[in-house]
């Protein structure tokens, strides 16, 4: 079974606002994989696992139709609530029973979840609802860290402290599986005879004090965190003060703040109609 998480409505409304989306040189790596043996014009993608829409939506000026597919109803209308463009749905579903029809996708993303997934059932669903020729396209971040730009000594430290509180505090109340996207996806490998493994990527985007810290309380370990122990103190509170104080001490006078975030994709293409076991 699938791992059910980010479900509640203060969750899906926290990670719709602070997880970042997709930036297109991710997305590009995909489409080339793609059309190097089919041409477009593309009519469906279908991005499963979706969450609010951060992987979603980047897909839409690529495709006629893009239909982001999760299993949490709060997640979805977290995701409708904000704009869309007009060839974007979304559908209740989990990603072991993909709401499409057999044989109707150019193309099947899954970004950031497939470690929450049964590996298994998730592809024999993707092998159902691929076309001939048709492309997998799985890629996720690890850990996203802020730096201030120009500041290697400051970001180090940042670096660091996030780091000690992500894997010493936040890791153990986790779903287990989380230790999939830890390893880099390194236990799951698409099961088609033409597949990719990239780690040369990386995900970099500007944002903000208040952005970032918000990424951070999306994550699901934080959230079981603070539910067990509330009357602890916070631990993202250090991080906090750190970020805020040491952009005080750049050397600029509006110094950018940006996350970033080694990712690594794996793309596969479906050959024959029925080639998964």
């Amino acid at each position: 079974m699938s791992a059910r998480l980010f479900e509640e409505a203060d969750h899906a409304e926290c990670y719709q606002k602070s997880r970042p989306d997709w930036p297109q040189e991710i997305i590009q790596t995909c489409l080339s994989f793609l059309r190097e043996k089919r041409t477009g014009p593309f009519e469906l993608a279908v991005d499963v696992a979706c969450g609010s829409g951060q992987s979603t939506r980047p897909l839409a000026p690529h495709f006629a139709k893009v239909i982001g597919t999760d299993i949490s109803e709060e997640q979805l209308g977290a995701a409708k609530r904000v704009s869309n463009p007009p060839n974007v749905e979304y559908r209740i579903g989990r990603g072991e029973c993909i709401p499409v029809a057999d044989n109707s996708a150019d193309l099947v993303t899954c970004a950031t979840a497939v470690h929450w997934l049964d590996v298994d059932e998730f592809f024999r669903e993707v092998d159902r609802v691929l076309k001939p020729l048709g492309c997998v396209f799985i890629y996720s971040y690890h850990i996203i860290y802020p730096y201030w730009e120009g500041e290697d000594s400051m970001n180090q430290e940042l670096e660091k402290l996030v780091r000690e509180v992500f894997m010493n505090i936040l890791v153990p109340h986790f779903n287990d599986r989380i230790h999939l996207a830890l390893n880099n996806l390194t236990d799951i490998r698409i099961p088609y005879a033409e597949n990719i493994r990239n780690e040369a990527l990386e995900f970099r985007q500007e944002s903000s004090v208040e952005s970032y810290m918000g990424y951070l309380k999306s994550l699901s370990g934080y959230r079981a965190y603070r539910q067990k122990n509330p009357n602890l103190p916070d631990p993202l509170d250090t991080v906090q003060e750190l970020l805020t104080v040491s952009g005080s001490k750049t050397r600029y006078q509006d110094p950018k703040l940006y996350m970033r975030s080694p990712v690594v994709v794996l793309l596969g293409r479906k050959l024959e109609s029925k080639n998964v076991k």
